[in-house]
């Protein structure tokens, strides 16, 4: 009998069992998406999937666990050299702690050659094919890297890279290179020019760096992630004695953008035997904390605010619209949960591909509806397919389910009145805001709603009759006559955006939605403009009310601009209001 065989033969029978392996279907888009649970990935267990690069070629082994929905963080893994994806999996836990954290784990096996180089690019391939929506949604926001053995060194080279892509990294042991091949890579690389795109450059990243004992490359290593992460110089220490380098109390910024969070961890003593659930957990709930938002000039970094825990303040919601169960998130101020007061509301639309639970944490609007006494909704949109054979549940307002369109308004109506039956909402303010899809959403409540909404503002998004790139529903009869604007849209944005507006000759989408929008309000085409970094103004008034208001970012792609919650509301939104008879006021001032 041929033993070694018959070895291999048992050993893939229990890790085909073991590792839950599941064959994708030739087709997603003959998979039906259950709309009782349309927010559930539809593909879960273990799976192969091709990488390729112009230097090279590799695979991924693919894990997703029972509790991974789309838009959850996702994990990628250099595993070392010696043993195979399958193997490394199963003997150190890593499907047990997928399955605990809710992570999407995705390993790649460190090749010998090069010292990481050909994996470190395939980690940048990974980067970009985890996010096509062939078989799943994964957000920039939520990626992170661990390297174990020999794959620490191509993970290490990634970070040098493409630190600001990543929202953290753990490097578990054989920390090998010299410093100076890691810092090749120019500071500013990168542009922003694309929806998904890489950003190239470096910044403060949550970095884990657990070795064996003290070395000179350690040493180099936490002292390039000091630099980069601007941390103190005396560590403090948890309960297992790891070293934690805190960022330094000073900045010359405030927090709003980028927030300086990012620590740098050792540990010594530790050994790949060690490796466990537990441990993984341990490192995880550090370098898991934060997330990127893409943003001007760089993405951001701030700690992760979600939703779903209550300490965060939000109550879930849902309904079921049109056979399709609808979900949202609630924001109502602490101090005023139980007041007889009648509150403005706020609707918050997210992105194609994001989510509610998402743009709760990206926006800061419930920190915005916190301290200025609103109450804050963050719906979740419908479906949409963007591939021809590809995943079926992206998310996108006004989407296609079975090649029927959807409308979403008749959702938006039926969670504002669900709200109205529970809270004291002042129905004369309500407002409508969001980013790229969830703009085009802003646009068509300003269209479809205009007995709702009493301003709106779209941000990196909008639509308007004719227009090619977001088309307004069929039937769409209600005029926009009266109804305030108040939009900001990136320098950079190749869509939604331009260098300065131009609505005497039109020549981009911009120029012919403001053009729109003007004539419909009978605005004198003249406009003020004033700029105050990073955002330029242009406002249009009518009788001196700025009915509508475009602000421009530098050096910001089709992106969240930080402060747009803030200064929408500010600026814009509170000062106006619309009474039971349709009328609209400015500052008190009826229109």
């Amino acid at each position: 009998m041929d033993y070694d065989n018959l070895s291999c033969i048992l050993r893939e029978d229990y890790m085909m069992k073991k590792m839950k392996w599941v064959v994708l279907p030739e087709k997603q888009c003959e998979v039906p998406v259950d709309l009782m649970n349309p927010e559930k990935c539809q593909v879960h267990g273990a799976f192969f999937m091709d990488l390729k690069t112009e230097e090279t070629q590799g695979r991924m082994l693919i894990y997703i666990p029972e509790l991974w929905n789309n838009n959850d963080p996702v994990l990628v893994v250099a595993s070392p050299e010696s043993i195979t994806e399958e193997e490394f999996m199963l003997k150190h836990e890593i499907c047990e702690f997928s399955e605990k954290q809710g992570v999407l784990i995705a390993v790649i096996r460190t090749e010998k050659e090069g010292h990481g180089e050909k994996t470190a690019r395939l980690l940048g391939e990974a980067y970009k094919k985890l996010q096509k929506r062939e078989y799943f949604v994964a957000m920039q926001d939520c990626f992170y890297a661990m390297g174990f053995e020999e794959g620490s060194q191509a993970v290490m080279k990634m970070m040098m890279v493409m630190g600001n892509d990543w929202s953290g990294a753990a490097f578990w042991g054989k920390i090998t290179n010299e410093a100076e091949t890691w810092m090749k890579p120019d500071r500013d690389q990168g542009t922003q020019s694309e929806e998904m795109f890489i950003s190239g450059k470096r910044g403060q990243l949550p970095v884990w760096l657990l070795q064996e004992k003290e070395t000179e490359e350690l040493q180099q290593a936490k002292t390039y992630w000091m630099g980069e992460n601007r941390a103190q110089d005396i560590p403090v220490y948890d309960s297992r004695k790891t070293e934690i380098y805190l960022p330094k109390h000073l900045s010359m910024v405030s927090s709003i953008n980028d927030a300086q969070i990012a620590q740098v961890r050792v540990t010594l003593g530790y050994s790949i035997e060690q490796l466990s659930e537990s441990y993984l957990s341990y490192v995880w709930n550090y370098i898991g904390a934060a997330r990127r938002h893409r943003s001007y000039g760089k993405k951001v970094l701030r700690y992760y605010r979600d939703p779903a825990n209550r300490e965060n303040g939000a109550e879930y919601h849902q309904i079921v619209v049109d056979g399709m169960k609808r979900e949202w998130y609630e924001y109502i101020p602490k101090r005023l949960k139980n007041t007889e007061k009648r509150l403005p509301v706020v609707v918050v639309f997210h992105g194609r591909g994001g989510n509610g639970q998402s743009f709760f944490d990206i926006t800061d609007m419930s920190l915005v509806a916190e301290e200025r006494g609103f109450i804050a909704l963050f719906p979740t949109a419908d479906l949409y397919q963007i591939r021809p054979e590809g995943y079926r549940a992206v998310r996108l307002w006004n989407g296609n389910y079975n090649g029927k369109n959807i409308d979403s308004m008749p959702f938006v109506r039926a969670m504002l009145k669900n709200l109205g039956e529970r809270q004291n909402i002042d129905e004369e303010r309500i407002y409508a805001c969001g980013q790229s899809s969830g703009g085009y959403m802003t646009a068509c409540c300003a269209f479809q709603a205009s007995d709702i909404f009493a301003a709106v503002a779209p941000w990196s998004g909008f639509t308007y009759p004719g227009s090619e790139i977001l088309k307004l529903p069929d039937n769409v009869e209600n005029t926009i006559a009266g109804m305030p604007w108040y939009l900001l849209a990136g320098k950079k944005d190749p869509s939604f955006g331009a260098e300065v507006p131009n609505l005497l000759n039109p020549q981009c989408p911009l120029d012919y939605f403001l053009r729109y929008v003007a004539d419909e309000n009978e605005l004198n085409l003249e406009y003020d403009t004033y700029e105050c970094y990073p955002i330029t103004y242009y406002i249009w008034r009518k009788k001196e009310v700025p009915m509508l208001t475009l602000g421009l970012v530098d050096d910001m792609p089709h992106a969240n601009y930080a402060e747009e919650s803030r200064i929408s509301y500010d600026d814009f939104l509170c000062r106006f209001k619309k009474d039971a008879s349709g009328e609209r006021y400015y500052m008190g001032r009826k229109l």
